[in-house]
């Protein structure tokens, strides 16, 4: 059936043309596989969700914070949920899928945030990208875990690290910590990874970690010393200041020190224990090839006396003393102390032999001869305490007791000496002193003082002075008028004497005359000659005294003196 009339003409027919393709639609659908090859993408990369619980959640973000294995993403934290007691934080942490063979039963967790831990600055590149969550792997063999517990500090050493652990025993801790470096030959080769008190509280346990190839210098007879802090030492030169390094006088530090070590020597298993020594000095003497164990008995004060003391013999030190116990003394009902020292064999023999006697024969002979004992002061600044050995010529006859394997050698019934004697003596000087009345001196001195003060400034004093003032004024006058009363006579007794001169001239002719009359040895002549030889020397006297008043007439008052002999 034709949709045209009859006698119309047809008209004009409609073409059918195939539709093309449009390009828009190829945005729509890059976009479909691009979502589809992400979310594919996500979604294979994607791990489990784990839960990390913490003490709290500072420096974390929920949706930001990521969890790095050493410095790779391994997931990020999702949210953030408090534990049922309200004390801790729980935090969601998703993990990509090649992080899954790490979440093993062992793995560790912790933040990472600027910070000093164990002598190291952490956490710097945490300033700009803010702090992240660190961890380490569990044991590949271990079960997989979906729970863990964070750590707030990071841990001393990772897992893999070559290298042995070490025990060491020690009394007490002292500057020691965690991270505390171990020396060899002054090269830093290990720390303290951690510590412990023992079960009966008596020491203290440090487990150390000793880095490859350093390891292999570590022996059965190494030994181990403390070199925390500043070592100040008092020796005969002056004072030794002593600083191993400056970490270790920050953190405390521990030396190790072997003795003949070869590359054919055999190391120390792994976990091997070893004693901590508080100096070198100490760890030193313990590397005697023999030490005997001794013992002695001290019934006076031991104040002062510590563990580690050392046991002297003639200012040569032989030992160390080991332990300090008070006991009581069933036999005597009085308190004693016990104390426990170790000497080095060998080097102590009676005389007139060449090599000593076997132990314990040498110290046998020793006691018997007089050895004993003494407590003597080793500083008076620290106050602390020494043993000494010493031959007691005076000691009451004892011998060598024994008790349990033990030597036990007598002490000396005066067991102080050194700076205790003087100490002793002070102390003696000082209640004599506190003695001596001062009071009663001191009231006598004053009433001296005012009988003294009250003669000088008297009336009686002043008068005697006047007195004597003029009784020198007196004397003065009266020097002046015989001065001026025996210048006439004393300008007369030049011309007596040169008359005196010219009589005895005239009598000396006059003798002459006679003598040439007489006999020269009568009676006469002996005597005449005798009377001028006085007359001689009086004329002789009279100048002396004539020439001495004229140049000194003062001589008549005051006499002879040093002046008028001039």
């Amino acid at each position: 059936m034709s949709d045209t009339l009859p006698g119309e003409a047809p008209g004009p027919q409609a073409a059918l043309r195939p539709r093309r393709f449009s390009w828009v639609w190829l945005i729509p659908m890059a976009s479909l596989v691009i979502g589809l090859w992400l979310l594919w993408t996500t979604l294979s990369r994607r791990g489990p969700l784990i839960d990390v619980t913490f003490n709290s959640a500072e420096g974390l973000q929920a949706g930001q914070s990521q969890v790095k294995y050493r410095d790779m993403p391994m997931g990020s934290v999702e949210s953030f949920d408090l534990t049922p007691d309200r004390r801790k934080v729980i935090m969601h942490v998703r993990m990509i899928s090649k992080a899954e063979p790490l979440l093993t039963e062992g793995a560790q967790f912790w933040v990472v945030k600027p910070g000093l831990f164990a002598g190291e600055v952490t956490g710097l590149n945490t300033i700009l990208s803010g702090s992240y969550m660190s961890m380490v792997p569990g044991s590949p063999e271990g079960p997989r875990r979906s729970r863990f517990s964070g750590m707030e500090q990071p841990p001393m050493l990772e897992p893999g690290n070559p290298g042995h652990h070490f025990q060491l025993t020690a009394p007490r801790l002292g500057a020691l910590s965690n991270g505390s470096p171990v020396f060899f030959r002054d090269v830093d080769v290990g720390k303290v990874i951690d510590w412990h008190i023992a079960r009966d509280a008596g020491s203290v346990t440090l487990d150390i970690f000793v880095s490859a190839p350093y390891d292999r210098w570590v022996h059965d007879d190494s030994r181990f010393w403390n070199t925390s802090g500043v070592t100040v030492k008092l020796a005969p030169e002056g004072i030794k200041l002593q600083v191993d390094s400056v970490k270790a006088a920050l953190l405390g530090g521990i030396t190790f020190d072997t003795s003949n070590p070869t590359e054919q020597s055999l190391a120390s298993s792994d976990g091997h224990g070893f004693k901590l020594y508080p100096d070198a000095d100490l760890a030193e003497s313990s590397t005697a090839p023999r030490r005997a164990s001794l013992a002695t008995y001290m019934t006076g004060s031991v104040g002062g006396l510590v563990v580690g003391a050392p046991v002297m013999l003639m200012g040569l030190r032989i030992g160390d003393v080991t332990s300090v116990e008070p006991q009581f003394d069933n036999d005597t009902n009085q308190p004693r102390v016990r104390v426990a020292f170790t000497v080095q064999l060998g080097i102590v023999k009676p005389a007139g032999r060449k090599s000593p006697p076997h132990f314990p024969e040498g110290w046998r002979v020793l006691v018997e001869d007089g050895l004993r004992t003494h407590l003597e002061g080793g500083s008076l600044i620290t106050g602390q305490k020494m043993l000494s050995l010493k031959i007691d010529a005076d000691a009451t006859p004892a011998g060598l007791g024994e008790e349990e394997g033990t030597l036990i050698i007598p002490s000396s019934e005066n067991s102080s000496g050194g700076l205790d004697d003087v100490t002793t003596s002070a102390t003696r000087l000082l209640k004599k002193i506190d003695r001596m009345p001062f009071e009663q001196i001191g009231f006598n001195l004053n009433g001296a003082l005012k009988g003294v003060n009250g003669v000088v400034n008297g009336q009686q004093l002043k008068q005697a002075l006047t007195h004597l003032d003029g009784a020198l004024m007196s004397a003065q006058q009266l020097v002046r008028h015989a001065d001026a009363g025996a210048a006439p006579a004393l300008k007369r007794l030049p011309a007596i004497s040169a008359e005196l001169q010219d009589a005895l001239t005239q009598v000396k002719a006059l003798t002459g005359s006679v003598s040439a009359g007489s006999a020269g040895n009568s009676k006469f002549a002996r005597d005449l000659d005798q009377v001028l030889t006085q007359v001689s020397d009086t004329a002789e006297s009279v100048r002396m005294v004539a020439d001495l008043l004229s140049r000194h007439p003062e001589a008549l008052i005051r006499g002879r003196t040093a002046r008028a002999v001039e």
